[in-house]
């Protein structure tokens, strides 16, 4: 179980998520707006958030394809990742995801 902080528009929302789980499934668990056009296959870009930097290296990696869609997005950064990619660990304890 990871406690996870989703930040959107200056707003934060605190979540207890469990283990497994994809960031895509704890947000929409908790009412948090995040859209997942394509249901978590981690093909359309439109659940981008950015996490934060020190939790970047503990996450599982991001596939060949994510990384690819990430790069033609025109607002991601090196800390961008899809949300229905990310699988919530212990190492997320603490994480902030910023909606983008």
């Amino acid at each position: 179980m990871a406690k996870i902080t989703f930040r959107s528009n200056g707003s934060d929302t605190v979540v207890d998520a469990k283990n497994g789980e994809t960031l895509l499934e704890v947000a929409a668990q908790a009412g948090v707006e995040l859209f997942g056009g394509c249901g978590g296959a981690g093909v359309c870009g439109s659940c981008h958030v950015y996490i934060s930097s020190e939790h970047l290296p503990k996450l599982n990696d991001a596939t060949f394809e994510e990384q690819d869609l990430l790069e033609a997005l025109p607002n991601g950064k090196v800390n961008s990742r899809l949300a229905c990619q990310v699988v919530v660990s212990d190492a997320c304890d603490g994480m902030v995801v910023e909606i983008s």
